[in-house]
């Protein structure tokens, strides 16, 4: 289902590009994500892995800022209506305080610590757009899928901090499906809202002892964002153009 979508988004992409009348904008986005983070109990009775406990796990606000960055193709139908498409790059993830890996030299028990999951993610969204197009004042929605490319963890011990990163990594759903809503406003500034449809964290993960450490770990994310989009217009590059050549004559 997940790779029907992605091809379903990429021939819409496809289309866009090649379609006459669209306009293009870019921007990057600040971005605040929190997430539902709560370990599930064990179905086999088992203890959860590093010990914690089955219920909702303390969250964190996530700030990030770097590195995003988007590229939307916008068509109008109308002065009150219009959809865009489009490629952007994010820093998305989120923020726990659970059970160490390590154990308390007094207690030989693990301890409570700072977990930061994050990962680098390609998006493709397909949006609709309703309000006034001239001004630049519309609400929207939409949906996209990303493709977590990859990933990185850090926790933050009492001895120093242990962090971990790879490329294309498995601990990582591939690709994360999910829907937003927001406002744009004149001159570009915009809201929005968004929220995964399925887990951060790949349940079915395997690691080097056997064990699935993300198996009754529930952990989908959402974030608001705040960005502003730049809009190229196609008459301002023909002015340009005209004018390069007009210097050039002379």
């Amino acid at each position: 289902m997940k790779r029907l979508l992605l091809i379903a988004f990429l021939f819409t992409a496809y289309q866009f590009s090649s379609a006459q009348g669209i306009y293009n904008t870019t921007s990057g986005e600040i971005i605040f994500g929190w997430s539902t983070a709560e370990y599930t109990a064990p179905s086999d009775g088992s203890r959860l892995i590093n010990g914690n406990d089955a219920g909702k796990i303390n969250d964190a606000v996530r700030f990030t800022i770097w590195f995003h960055f988007s590229s939307h193709w916008h068509y109008d139908f109308s002065h009150r209506l219009g959809i865009y498409t489009g490629i952007g790059n994010r820093n998305i993830g989120f923020i726990t305080k659970e059970m160490s890996t390590s154990v308390d030299n007094n207690t030989n028990l693990p301890y409570m610590v700072k977990w930061k999951r994050r990962s680098y993610a390609l998006g493709i969204p397909l949006a609709l757009k309703v309000g006034n197009m001239d001004k630049g004042f519309y609400a929207f929605g939409g949906a996209q899928i990303e493709w977590l490319y990859h990933y990185k963890e850090k926790e933050f011990l009492d001895t120093g901090k242990r962090k971990y990163t790879e490329w294309f990594s498995e601990r990582t759903n591939m690709f994360l499906p999910s829907v937003f809503i927001g406002v744009t406003f004149p001159h570009g500034l915009s809201l929005k809202f968004t929220y995964a449809l399925d887990d951060f964290m790949n349940k079915s993960y395997v690691d080097a002892s056997w064990n699935k450490p993300y198996q009754n770990l529930n952990s989908r994310i959402m974030y608001i964002s705040i960005f502003k989009s730049i809009r190229w217009k196609k008459e301002v590059y023909e002015k340009k153009e005209k004018e390069h050549r007009k210097v050039a004559i002379l």
